[in-house]
């Protein structure tokens, strides 16, 4: 069977329930990975410079917004298994949908106003933080309705894929726009002002679009035989039953197998996504702008990796399709942990440029960077205060001596001396300690040491376009792991308990949002950014080898079986 087999009115609803994917997925890209977290980290370093330290341990710009992520997905996580006992019991499942979706639509909203507080980094931490758990608990209620609207077990797959390839079309079409924004008006005074509009209009379109989900697609029917009206006996209800679910998943052991692996494998694909727009700031100084680009070439990859793994699933098998993702989600994430900004080499490589000028004894600034209002700038400008004459922009050779040093011991630039009369600094350079570029000191810093020799070095690859090569990657796998992932569990879990079911698979999907974010921060902290991304790969590679432990087959018998015990 196929979906352009339905009726009219059936292809309206799935139709309609893909919509919310492409509402709130302007959250997950714009918000959550291509442009809030870049910003956050610019806001952090701007107020606190490269770290904050807490009792003796090192927060980081990253690590901090990944411990945000992991905090506010953990209140959905720990809330949402009550919930879908609810929705099971009561027809308010659109309802908690529409609530989630309005205070996290509000809160991104608010985003726009950090400029006109104390601390704008705070307050974008903040409305994040709320703005997420609307994000993280509509999405609970939203997977729920997945085996409702489809009319047939066999397009589970299909409507699944298609409800994430509609997400990557619709949260890519609203970050093109925010690109071309940002790119129009990146080198102005309204540089600030639009990245603020981007964010608020992130809460807008989500919001409105996913009125289209609320008000198409129909409250499922109450299949479960306790059924109740009053709100009281309902949370009454649900408590219990949710003891009583906690007893039971003895009986669904494939279940149980299979929510192992999901929390292992989702706990770190989730982590690197939420995690990796602040790795590019943070770590290998990638652009807002060359970011925004990645994000939007994943999306549009995406949308085709989505479908395409919908393909290979009717060819080998649900469990297989998704093993190949995870598989290629293992090597990404090693590649990502080798990604090495190269070494300044030629003369327009470095940031400052020094030119002799004949006959004179001086050396004139042919090229500096623009220095910001950031803590670690401010601490650069006092060291080379009345090194550098600020009028004339020029130095002696002792300057030029005394300014090449200062680089190369304090610094996060690099500088370059050339056509002077002497050899030792007729084209000598220098590259500062905290120069993206600068490796060696982290413990794993040996494998993007050994990429960048062998593989970026060779062919001239620069950082933002080995960036954007994993973009690709993670398009092609992103949308089979997260389709066939929540299509395996609407196959194995017993229709006439999708809400309670569903929700626990919720709330492992947010316990696993909590875990994997919280372990980056702790490896940042001990380690460094690089460890960090590696320890992330642990956790897939672990789930990937549960998955293989898994029968589907036991598991769609054992769902049939309790739908027929309830008489659905």
């Amino acid at each position: 069977m196929r979906i352009a087999d339905l009726s009219k009115q059936e292809r309206k609803i799935i139709r309609a329930w893909c919509m919310y994917d492409w509402a709130n997925s302007a959250f997950a890209t714009s918000a959550i990975t291509a442009i809030l977290p870049v910003y956050f980290v610019f806001l952090f370093q701007d107020a606190l410079g490269s770290e904050l330290l807490i009792g003796g341990f090192s927060f980081t710009g990253s690590s901090l917004w990944s411990l945000g992520a992991a905090l506010s997905t953990s209140i959905v996580a720990f809330t949402s298994p009550v919930l879908g006992v609810l929705g099971d019991r009561m027809a308010i499942r659109k309802t908690l949908l529409a609530i989630y979706m309005t205070a996290g639509s509000l809160f991104t909203v608010l985003a726009f106003f950090s400029a006109y507080t104390s601390s704008p980094w705070a307050w974008l931490l903040g409305t994040f933080f709320l703005g997420n758990i609307g994000f993280a608990g509509s999405l609970v209620f939203y997977n729920s309705l997945l085996p409702h609207v489809s009319p047939n077990d066999e397009l589970l797959d299909d409507i699944s894929s298609r409800g994430y390839a509609y997400g990557y079309l619709g949260g890519g079409l609203l970050l093109l726009v925010h690109l071309g924004l940002n790119l129009a008006f990146s080198d102005s005074s309204f540089a600030d002002l639009v990245t603020r509009l981007s964010l608020a209009s992130v809460g807008i379109w989500w919001f409105l679009w996913g009125l289209w989900t609320v008000k198409v697609v129909p409250e499922p029917p109450l299949l479960y035989a306790n059924k109740v009206t009053s709100l009281g006996s309902a949370f009454k209800d649900s408590f219990s039953q949710l003891g009583k679910t906690f007893k039971e998943l003895k009986n669904f052991k494939v279940m149980l197998l299979y929510f192992g692996a999901f929390l292992l494998f989702n706990d770190g694909i989730q982590t690197i996504l939420a995690v990796a727009g602040a790795f590019a700031a943070d770590t290998l100084g990638i652009s807002l702008t060359f970011n925004m680009i990645t994000i939007l070439t994943i999306q549009f990859i995406a949308a085709f990796g989505a479908m395409l793994f919908s393909r290979l699933a009717q060819l080998i098998t649900t469990k297989k399709a998704l093993t190949v993702s995870l598989v290629g989600w293992s090597f990404i994430v090693l590649l990502g942990v080798g990604i090495a900004p190269l070494e300044p080499s030629k003369l327009e490589d470095h940031d400052y440029q020094f030119v002799y000028v004949e006959n004179t004894n001086i050396y004139k600034v042919d090229v500096a960077p623009e220095l910001s209002d950031s803590k670690l700038d401010k601490e650069w400008a006092q060291n080379i205060e009345g090194l550098l004459d600020a009028n004339t922009k020029t130095l002696s050779i002792d300057q030029a001596h005394s300014f090449h040093n200062l680089v190369a011991e304090k610094s996060q630039y690099s500088s370059i001396l050339y056509q002077g009369p002497l050899n030792a600094l007729n084209g000598a350079s220098a590259i500062g300690p905290n120069h993206p570029s600068t490796l060696g000191s982290g413990t794993l810093d040996w494998w993007p040491i050994a990429l960048r020799d062998t593989l970026w070095k060779p062919l001239g690859i620069p950082v933002d376009f080995q960036w954007l090569l994993l973009g690709i990657g993670v398009g092609l796998v992103m949308g089979g792991s997260q389709a066939l992932a929540r299509s395996l569990f609407a196959q194995i879990a017993p229709k006439s308990r999708s809400g309670e079911f569903f929700s626990f698979f919720g709330f492992l999907n947010r316990a696993s949002y909590v875990f994997g974010p919280i372990l980056y921060a702790l490896v940042t902290g001990l380690l460094d950014t690089r460890s960090a991304v590696f320890s992330i790969l642990v956790i897939i590679v672990a789930g990937a080898i549960l998955l293989s432990r898994v029968n589907v087959e036991e598991g769609i018998r054992v769902a049939k079986a309790e739908d027929a015990r309830v008489g659905l």
